[in-house]
């Protein structure tokens, strides 16, 4: 994307003075279009105005933004150059360059400021909990209390050195996109060529580039020849473009500027010259650093949540510390001192010393998990907010695919195969389609369900294949690499000679998952992949390998590929019968466009002994068919040559002319006169067509399943060509097809969806695709009220990627971004949960993410989300578990001043200890618990959902009662006369009893919290988490050691009991463990309906500072405003006869009704007023369905298929399907 050239959403960027020696600069907020000027107001890129103003040394106005012609968009690269003042031919002059350095800077990024280790401590502890453990350090300290003193900050530095060990987060996105810049480049400097470091490139030098050349900065292109450059890091296209000379539209997407080559990417082969046109930051590499530099990331739901429950906790430990001071001081008539110190000890009780620490030990449980699923985690927050994760936006290439083109298909002129097996091991077969009817009597075959069935081949129909096949290997320059583990991988070129494995030189770097055990073997391609592919179809059919087959075949000529012409030639020496003759059999491989006119026959009956007339319309469906299910399509053609052939003549143009010579050509055209016939007509036969993908990996397949049945939608969003982001779509479930539509739509027709259908994004939601062009035509109320109702964006640029993220958390989404190019950065960075590719992955995009995958692999993100809701059901057990026993110890101290009691029943270091040991052993276990067995059948949590919700509270309330009147009771009973059964104790007995009475009433309500809803009167309550074992029972060993043990337990006040007490114990853990059961089953149908409306009205009065809803309820107006855009049309209008833009009808649907939580409420219809959103108006969207699952609001927007769509949605993506192109 040349620098300024976005067609504005709002008033163009105007030229303002600046006191500096750039003088009248205009400069253009990046992403003023895209983003808002709001979003990245700091950041700033020259527009094209500005740099030639700059290039000549002028003070020019700058024109209106609509009235530029981008770079790519002017007609030739030599107008291009007088506009920057420059010489195509020399290049600048010495000392112009040096004014110009002077007044660009030089041509590098600018550094983000880092995040030093003294700010991530101060991360760290920078919350209201830890706070609340500081203050009461310092009062522990103020009263020489200092054993209590070193173990809350003991408690401290675990937690904090926990959080820093976990994260060890550090801004690298800056550098890491630093280090892709080219540190040399070929420059034009008087006329001659020099190697100038890169830095010193400013817009007009004119740079040459070869093969293995990093581009130094964004250059629109002079000259060209077989340049192929890798973009894939900006674009997400799987293979390498081949660079024109001719312009593109001003709108064209990154991926179609083909004239142009941007700054960072890599030269793959040939050669080509080009004019600098950006630099540094006004590059589109620099403007993805300024992206990730200033786009904020995503706060964490979790995080927020604890700092709420802090400022809830200071206020409720300041409230009864008060009360419990004036008690103490009034009523029990104790000292100031004396009443100060009781007052710090029911705090103490109360503030849940041990909670941070085990919060970070559970996140960090999850990360361990998930690392030994591979899936790494670098921000510890992230693995809860895996678990809320509503919407996945994923790549197409390596992720939901495996970056390994396959052959899917082969059509000849008498048969269609379908081949399975994905990537480039060599494991799968062919399989040949037949119709029903005639399949009857063939044996078993496979039905597809479209009236085809799917037909092993027998003996002779597969040697028939091979042969078809042979010219796929034969007219190949790639190779198919095979290592064993720890072997050098060895190929075999076009030569014969061996040569080491090296990088992929097109699509991106074509990296094998790690070999299975057993020393299995490891393919990897070496050359282009769609070659590779050829390669690898041809051993599941069974040929040899192909350096046996070229050794058997040798090579006598060859006609390269060219990007101009799209097709290549070789031409092999094959023996002719057994009496020692051979023949010259040429083959052609390329765009069946460009072979098709060069063919006057094709094999007929799969046979190469037999011809048959060409067929041209036959050629040309089966090619649209094929390109219309996104497929790349190859040609495959074959010819006798004379054995007199004069091989060296070999060129294009003698296969363009028949076999004309281009000399004789040239000659004759120079005389005015017809090219004279060829002495030997060239005699091609077109042999087959083949069809080539990417596909989707198996386990992708199955992982959005999962998704779509837990209630995710997920999105593709790729720099890939828009009908094969569909097809692919469609294999995936991401797209769903005319029948599921159908189905979908159901008898009620389009306007009206069930509940059922609601909950199914992937049947739902009729999408179709929306590119990136149509993106940046749209504003963000726009597209906001289409992204939901679309799962496929194809053509994407880095901005139009982060808009996306944006647009889907403006409507209270969370949202996950996949990525590994430098141009996922940012929307990487802005996502709830950012996730990078450990292995395909760049740097940038890793240190961006807060989350890595080691495998490359979107089911390991499925997986994930399953750790992720884990780790919130245990971190919500723990608080269940914690908080009502930590109010019960504080409680029981304030309770004993309000009921008079002589003496508390608990000291402070006792109630240090219950925290610190008890607290923590037993939350620890919770961590372990498994997940309940209906994990991924749940619909996501809603967006900000409390983790102090209803049922916490009331159990902090009834549990809290129910144990401080067992232990203030047991205490009584204990301190009465030794004339009352059971009484009569001294005061450390007392304490020790109304201790263990404490600590048991943990152990049985610990228990209670392993399932929260379900009862434990069950057998699976001795299952599922050996953990659990383990810390009841070192709890129990703590109570008699520090019960028993002289010394022991005079330092924490109490003495051993003895059989009476120990009963009374046994029995209090009993009660309390029924009691909760007994709650259990009352809670939803008896108190819940009760405490509803007292805690929404009480929530309702909040303040913000104590609210965890502010953010919710912001989302939820835009959604419901979304919702309203969306059903007037906001992606394009009503459906085939419900009319289209403003005029649309209202979407009928049935009353609201209120059901249990849980439940879909369908209802809230909204009319369809608005007009169609811009650049939409062929794919015609009606509101199905607004559902609120769990409180979370889901849109269901289902599109109508119509003929004008599908031809519209066919010429939205002209220009960016390039299907039936070679790859070679």
């Amino acid at each position: 994307m040349a620098p300024g050239h976005l067609p504005p959403a709002g008033p163009p960027a105007h030229v303002h003075q600046d006191s500096g020696d750039r003088g009248n600069i205009g400069r253009k907020s990046l992403g003023t279009k895209s983003l808002g000027a709001k979003s990245l107001a700091k950041t700033s890129v020259l527009d094209k105005a500005s740099i030639i103003s700059l290039a000549k040394g002028t003070r020019a106005q700058q024109p209106q933004e609509s009235d530029e012609v981008p770079w790519h968009a002017i007609p030739t690269g030599e107008e291009v150059v007088a506009e920057l003042g420059s010489s195509a031919e020399d290049g600048l002059s010495t000392a112009e360059a040096e004014r110009r350095l002077q007044a660009f800077g030089p041509n590098k990024l600018t550094e983000v400021e880092k995040i030093s280790f003294w700010r991530r401590l101060w991360n760290q502890v920078n919350n209201m909990i830890i706070g609340l453990l500081f203050g009461a350090a310092i009062v522990e300290g103020a009263l020489e209390s200092w054993a209590e003193f070193g173990l809350i900050l003991g408690v401290i530095i675990i937690n904090t050195a926990l959080g820093l060990f976990q994260e060890g987060r550090a801004e690298k996105a800056a550098d890491a996109i630093k280090a892709l810049l080219s540190p040399n480049a070929t420059v034009l400097r008087d006329g001659q060529a020099a190697v100038l470091p890169a830095e010193a490139l400013v817009p007009g030098d004119v740079v040459l580039l070869k093969s293995g050349d990093k581009v130094p900065a964004d250059v629109r292109l002079l000259s060209a020849v077989n340049l192929q450059v890798q973009e894939a890091m900006l674009t997400g296209e799987s293979v390498p473009v081949s660079k024109v000379l001719h312009p593109a539209p001003p709108p064209a997407g990154l991926g179609d500027r083909k004239c142009m080559c941007f700054s960072a990417t890599n030269v793959v082969s040939g050669q080509g010259r080009g004019v600098v046109v950006a630099t540094g930051d006004s590059a589109e590499i620099g403007q993805i650093n300024k992206m990730v530099g200033t786009v904020e990331s995503a706060r964490n739901n979790l995080v927020h949540q604890l700092e709420v429950l802090g400022r809830w906790l200071v206020l409720l430990v300041l409230a009864i510390g008060l009360v419990a001071f004036l008690l103490a001081l009034l009523h029990a008539d104790q000292g100031f001192k004396g009443a100060f110190e009781s007052a710090v000890s029911i705090a103490v009780a109360i503030v849940p010393e041990g909670l941070p620490a085990v919060v970070t030990i559970v996140l960090a449980i999850g990360t361990t998990v998930m690392a030994r699923n591979n899936a790494i985690i670098r921000q510890l927050p992230a693995v809860e907010t895996l678990g809320s994760l509503n919407v996945i936006c994923s790549d197409k290439t390596g992720t939901l695919t495996k970056n390994e083109m396959t052959v899917v298909a082969l059509r000849t002129a008498a048969t269609e195969y379908t081949v399975s097996g994905v990537g480039y091991e060599p494991v799968g077969e062919f399989a040949m389609l037949v119709p029903d009817a005639a399949a009857k009597g063939a044996g078993d075959g496979a039905a597809n369900g479209n009236g085809t069935r799917s037909h092993p081949l027998d003996g002779a129909q597969l040697t028939a294949l091979q042969q078809l096949l042979k010219g796929t290997v034969l007219c190949n320059d790639s190779s198919l690499v095979k290592e064993r583990p720890g072997e050098v991988a060895i190929a075999i070129d076009g030569d014969g000679a061996a040569d080491g494995a090296a990088a992929d030189k097109g699509g991106k770097e074509q990296e094998q998952k790690a070999p299975k055990a057993g020393g299995a073997v490891r393919y990897s391609p070496l050359g282009a992949p769609t070659e590779v592919a050829l390669l690898t179809a041809a051993e599941k059919a069974g040929l040899p390998p192909a350096a046996e087959l070229k050794a058997a075949l040798p090579r006598v000529g060859t006609v390269p590929f060219e990007s101009e012409h799209k097709f290549m030639a070789t031409v092999h020496r094959e023996q002719d019968g057994g009496d020692g003759r051979s023949k010259l059999i040429m083959y052609v491989k390329g765009a069946p466009d460009r072979l098709l006119p060069l063919c006057n026959s094709q094999i007929a009956d799969n046979d190469l002994g037999r011809t048959s007339p060409l067929d041209p319309g036959f050629w040309k469906t089966q090619q649209a068919e094929l390109s219309s299910r996104g497929l790349r399509v190859l040609a495959l053609c074959r010819g006798e040559l004379p054995e007199d052939t004069d091989l060296s003549v070999l060129s294009p143009a003698w296969l363009l002319s028949g076999g004309v010579i281009p000399e004789v050509a040239a000659a004759a055209a120079a005389e005015g006169k017809p090219p004279p016939p060829p002495v030997n007509q060239l005699q091609l036969s077109m042999v087959l067509l083949v069809a080539i993908l990417d596909p989707p990996r198996e386990e992708a397949v199955r992982a959005v399943g999962v998704a779509h049945k837990a209630g995710i939608t997920v999105k593709m969003i790729t720099g890939d060509h828009a009908l094969t982001a569909v097809a692919i779509g469609r294999m995936l479930g991401i797209v769903p097809g005319a029948e599921e539509v159908a189905a979908a739509a159901g008898p009620a027709g389009p306007g009206v969806a069930t509940a059922a259908s609601a909950r199914r994004p992937s049947a739902a939601t009729a999408v179709s695709v929306i590119t990136g062009p149509q993106v940046d035509a749209m504003d963000d109320e726009g597209l906001r009220a289409v992204v939901m109702g679309c799962n496929v964006f194809a053509r994407a640029s880095p901005e139009n990627k982060l808009r996306i993220v944006k647009a889907l958390q403006a409507l209270g989404q969370t949202v996950a971004m996949t990525g590994d190019g430098v141009n996922d950065a940012p929307a990487l960075k802005a996502a709830d949960v950012g996730v990078a590719m450990g292995i395909t992955g760049t740097d940038v995009s890793k240190e961006a993410a807060k989350m890595v995958l080691a495998d490359d692999n979107f089911a390991t993100i499925v997986a994930a989300v399953r750790e992720g809701r884990r780790v919130w059901d245990n971190i919500r057990k723990i608080l269940i578990f914690n908080l009502p026993v930590n109010l019960a110890q504080g409680f029981s101290v304030l309770y004993a001043y309000i009921l008079g009691f002589k003496d508390v029943p608990l000291t402070a270091l006792q109630v240090l200890l219950v925290n610190l040991l008890t607290s923590v052993t037993l939350g620890l276990a919770l961590a372990a618990e498994p997940p309940e067995p209906d994990i991924m059948e749940r619909q996501p949590r809603r967006r900000g959902k409390r983790l102090v919700g209803k049922l916490l509270l009331w159990r902090m309330f009834f549990v809290c009662h129910v144990v401080v009147a067992l232990v203030l009771g047991l205490f009584y009973w204990a301190g009465r006369g030794s004339s009352t059964p059971g009484g009569g104790y001294p005061l450390s007995q007392q304490r020790a009893e109304a201790f263990n009475v404490l600590v048991g009433a943990q152990v049985a309500y610990f228990v209670n919290c392993r399932f929260l809803k379900l009862s434990c009167f069950h057998p699976r309550v001795f299952f599922g988490n050996r953990v659990a074992y383990i810390s009841i029972s070192l709890v129990a060993a703590l109570m008699v050691f520090v019960t028993y043990v002289p010394g022991v337990n005079k330092f924490f006040h109490m003495s051993g009991m003895d059989g009476i007490q120990w009963a009374r114990v046994v029995v209090a853990t009993a009660v309390v463990y029924a009691i909760v059961e007994i709650e259990k089953a009352l809670v939803d149908p008896l108190f819940m309906p009760i405490l509803r409306p007292v805690l929404a009205a009480i929530e309702d009065h909040t303040p913000e500072f104590l609210s965890v809803r502010t953010a919710l309820h912001a989302g939820s107006k835009k959604l419901k405003s979304a919702c309203s855009g969306c059903a007037g049309g906001g992606s394009g209008g009503g459906g085939a006869g419900e009319g289209v833009g403003p005029a649309a009808a209202p979407v009928q649907g049935s009353p609201a009704r209120r059901q249990r939580r849980g439940s879909t409420r369908a209802g809230q219809r909204a009319a369809a007023a608005a007009g169609p959103a811009p650049a939409l108006a062929a794919p015609s969207a009606a509101l199905s369905a607004v559902s609120e699952v769990d409180g979370h609001v889901r849109l269901g927007v289902r599109e109508v298929a119509t003929p004008a769509s599908a031809a519209a949605g066919a010429a939205a993506g002209a220009g960016d399907v390039e299907m039936g192109q070679p790859q070679p």
